[in-house]
């Protein structure tokens, strides 16, 4: 495996130390370390931040405000722990994981912008390293799940669609993978009584089961596999805890299907190889996932020790979020932690202008994962002016040192001048490449370095690598 290929497509971008671990380690034990390393934890790295208060206690301090301050902080947390924690391939599925369970904090958001900063840590961080099965069961009792898709307010009497729906469609199986309306009204039943206890002002919310809430008659959930067989999932109707646990069994049961297996892979694969899955790599993909119990690591190391991962570098756009840490981690920026400060404005501004404004996607279904919807004309513009003024330290709060990506002692020419800023980036620079940017800086390649003043170019420099498709494609 060559260790270009893997460092930088499970790191967000690779650090020059990073870089060397690698070459010392080999990319395989480097990969078995990053697939050991958990998410970053409960660290509030938010100055003056509320992402580790209670619910009640953000809800005190939201009153009143714009509603758009959670979202902000979270991600101001998101890029910081994103650049700074070395568990860069738990950090990458953290924002898999919280796209694929999405839920949006913001105007008229059902006061889920309350209880997403605890989820995000109890929920998705904690799990988004272990068993798909405890994400799933830990989702759907999350306080920001229960009020954004409704189960709170789901009775035996009118059961709520909302969540059985989600759960079905987005969330394990996919659309129509196996289902109809009728297994959709059915476990709707089956998660009735799922709801809330508290009071936002007061002692915050928190899960609880009612049972004098739950539908106790009798549900068949019938499921049709890949292979044309059924599957069923059935209970007579229970009462007390035996009804919670006739959820909990159902989403075990869920999750372990082969159609559950199917759309994860498939999913991973399309986030990790290509838009355009490789289907016989889903397929032993799959396998693998039903084979471990529904293990996150032994799926990932299966995707990126697979040929179809190796030889698909430059396959995927980055997304504005990853492209935005890729840029910071590479060139050492240092980051304001300040939630209401100039870095928390920067971050918010130029991934809403790109399109991704993270935690206030309007509906469930989460960001696309396609090339086609990140790439437009405008987009691309809004990228080359994001990499034009990182290169020429123009991003308030977010603190680059064009100077420090210099190497040290300088080369005698131009040309190894670029190719060793290009390294440093992750970019491999041709003969073309090399041609074109001594015409833009009017300097040819193999000039001597000390009959040049680097600071005449050097922002502009690298602001040409950061918009060059190598950095611009994972």
């Amino acid at each position: 495996m060559h260790r270009e290929a893997l460092v930088s497509r499970i790191a967000f971008a690779p650090t020059p130390g990073e870089v060397a671990l690698v070459a010392s380690m080999g990319p395989l034990a480097y990969l078995e370390q990053q697939l050991s390393i958990p998410p970053a934890g409960t660290t509030d790295v938010v100055a003056g931040g509320t992402l580790a208060m209670t619910i009640a206690e953000r809800y005190q301090v939201y009153r009143g405000m714009g509603s758009d301050r959670s979202a902000r902080e979270m991600r101001l947390a998101a890029v910081r722990r994103a650049v700074q924690h070395p568990g860069q391939l738990a950090e990458m599925m953290v924002e898999f994981w919280s796209n694929h369970f999405s839920t949006y904090s913001g105007n008229d958001d059902k006061n889920v912008r309350y209880a997403v900063a605890t989820d995000d840590i109890g929920v998705i961080r904690a799990h988004a390293m272990g068993k798909f099965a405890d994400l799933v069961l830990n989702n759907a009792r999350s306080v920001s799940m229960l009020l954004y898709l409704d189960n709170y307010r789901s009775t035996g009497g009118t059961p709520n669609q909302n969540y059985a729906r989600e759960l079905m469609e987005l969330h394990v199986l996919g659309e129509a993978n196996g289902y109809d309306e009728d297994d959709v009204e059915f476990v709707s039943r089956i998660f009735t009584g799922w709801g809330l206890t508290g009071r936002l002002d007061t002692d915050g919310l928190a899960y609880q089961y009612q049972p004098t809430r739950h539908f106790t008659g009798p549900v068949d959930v019938t499921i049709t596999q890949p292979d044309g067989s059924t599957a069923t999932f059935s209970t007579p109707g229970r009462t007390d805890a035996a009804g919670e646990q006739d959820g909990i069994d159902f989403i075990n049961w869920l999750v372990r299907l082969p159609n559950a297996a199917q759309f994860i892979a498939t999913k991973l694969v399309r986030r990790f190889v290509s838009d355009t899955p490789p289907p016989s790599l889903v397929a032993s993909t799959a396998a693998v996932y039903l084979a471990n119990d529904t293990l996150i690591v032994p799926v990932l190391r299966h995707i990126l020790t697979s040929e179809e991962f190796i030889t698909s570098r430059g396959a995927k756009i980055r997304t504005p979020f990853e492209l935005l840490v890729a840029l910071l981690r590479a060139s050492g920026a240092t980051i304001d932690p300040t939630w209401d400060g100039p870095a928390s404005n920067t971050i918010t501004d130029r991934l809403n202008g790109l399109g991704q404004s993270m935690w206030q996607w309007a509906t469930p279904d989460g960001f696309p994962d396609s090339g086609p919807f990140w790439i437009t004309t405008q987009t691309t513009l809004r990228r080359w002016e994001l990499a034009g003024r990182a290169g020429n330290a123009n991003l308030n709060g977010l603190g680059i040192d064009v100077q420090a990506l210099l190497p040290n002692p300088l080369p005698p020419t131009i040309e190894e001048v670029f190719l060793a800023i290009g390294a440093r980036f992750g970019v491999t620079l041709g003969e073309n490449d090399l041609a074109a940017l001594g015409e833009f800086v009017s300097i040819a390649p193999d000039t001597p370095t000390a009959d040049v003043d680097l600071n005449r170019f050097l922002g502009d420099f690298v602001g040409l690598i950061l918009s060059t498709p190598a950095f611009q494609y994972r």
